[in-house]
C-alpha cells in the first residue's frame, strides 16, 4: 500500500473524536484513497506477497464501508478485491492440493465459496444505490432489471456476474447456486451488450468458460466460446494468460492434448512484465499452467508412449 494512502488512514484516525461530521470527511477521504489504488495490487510481481497482504486490505475496506456505506468507488473495489482473493488464492490452491490433501482442498473450496458471495453481493450493492429497486427487479424481471444499466455499471455488472457464477465452480452441488448462476451469467452478459472491451475483454473470457463448459443439452456450445476466445483474443492482443487457460479447460474435455499443451505453450510464453497492469494475474496464471503441463497425467488419459 502506498505511503499516502497510510497517511490518509492515519489522519483520518487522529480526528475522529472531532465530530461526526469530520467523521465522514476523513472516511469519505480514506474510501477515496483505497478505491483509487490503481495498480497498486495488479501490477506487483510478488503473488505471494498480495496473498500475505490481501486479508489485511479486506478487512480495512470492510471498516472504511461501515463508516461510508454508499462509498461506490470504495464497494466496487472490495467487491473485486474480495473476488481476486477468493479464486487466485484460495481455489487455485484448493485445485493444486486436491490429491494430496482432499480435506484442505474441501475447506478451501468453502472459504472460496463465501467470500465470492461476499464480493457479489458488494457489486449488487453498487447497483441497487446506482439504480434503487435493482436487486429486487433483477430477481422478478431479469430483463427490465438490466435494462436500466448503462455504461457507467459495467464493472459492477461483471465482478457481481463473474463472483455469482465463480461460487457455482466450488460447490456444484449446489441446486440454488445452479438456478441463480444464470442470472451471474445475463449480468456479464450485459457487460457485452454495454462495452465488450472492458478489462481487456474479461467478459468474453468470461463466456469461454461458460458457454464451453456445459453440454448443449444445458445450453452451452463450443463454437460459441471459441467466437468468445477469437474476440477476447483480438481485444486483448494475447496478453492475458487467462484466455488461453480458458481454452485449455475444453481442449482438456474433449481429450485433445495437441491443442492443450499448444494453449498453454503461448500462455507460459506471454512476457507478465510487458504488461504491468495485468502482471500479478499473468504471474498466477502462468503458475497455474506449468501446475497443468507438470500434472498432465491428471487431465489426459495418456498410454505409454506419450513422452513430455
Amino acid at each position: 500500500m502506498r505511503k499516502g494512502i497510510l497517511l490518509i488512514i492515519l489522519a483520518g484516525f487522529t480526528i475522529f473524536s472531532n465530530g461526526c461530521s469530520l467523521k465522514a470527511i476523513a472516511l469519505n477521504s480514506v474510501g477515496d484513497a483505497l478505491s483509487g489504488n490503481g495498480t497498486v495490487f495488479t501490477s506487483d510481481n510478488d503473488p505471494d506477497l498480495v496473498k500475505d497482504a490481501l486479508p489485511f486490505a479486506l478487512k480495512l475496506y470492510e471498516s472504511v464501508l461501515d463508516g461510508v456505506p454508499e462509498h461506490k468507488g470504495l464497494i466496487l473495489s472490495t467487491a473485486k478485491a474480495f473476488t481476486m482473493y477468493a479464486y487466485a488464492f484460495l481455489q487455485m490452491e484448493a485445485d493444486t492440493v486436491d490429491k494430496q490433501d482432499y480435506e484442505k482442498a474441501k475447506y478451501l473450496r468453502a472459504r472460496a465459496f463465501k467470500l465470492y458471495l461476499r464480493g457479489r453481493d458488494y457489486a449488487l450493492k453498487g447497483l441497487e444505490l446506482n439504480h434503487p429497486g435493482f436487486n429486487e427487479l433483477l430477481k422478478k424481471d431479469q430483463k427490465a432489471a438490466l435494462a436500466l444499466t448503462v455504461k457507467e455499471d459495467v464493472p459492477l455488472l461483471y465482478w457481481a456476474g463473474s463472483s455469482w457464477v465463480a461460487a457455482l465452480t466450488t460447490d456444484k452441488g449446489n441446486l440454488q447456486m445452479v438456478t441463480e448462476s444464470t442470472i451471474g451469467a445475463a449480468l456479464v452478459g450485459r457487460v457485452l451488450e454495454l462495452d465488450e472491451t472492458f478489462d481487456d475483454g474479461s467478459a468474453h473470457d468470461f463466456f469461454i468458460s461458460w458457454d464451453g463448459g456445459r453440454s448443449e443439452a444445458m445450453g452451452g456450445s463450443e463454437k460459441r466460446a471459441r467466437e468468445h476466445f477469437k474476440k477476447a483474443i483480438e481485444i486483448n492482443k494475447g496478453k492475458k494468460v487467462s484466455t488461453y487457460l480458458s481454452l485449455a479447460a475444453i481442449a482438456q474435455g474433449k481429450q485433445d492434448l495437441k491443442e492443450f499443451i499448444e494453449l498453454l505453450g503461448k500462455a507460459l510464453a506471454i512476457d507478465a512484465d510487458a504488461n504491468p497492469e495485468s502482471r500479478l494475474s499473468n504471474i498466477i496464471f502462468q503458475r497455474r499452467a506449468k501446475f497443468m503441463l507438470d500434472n498432465i497425467n491428471d487431465f489426459f488419459l495418456l498410454d505409454e508412449s506419450y513422452i513430455k
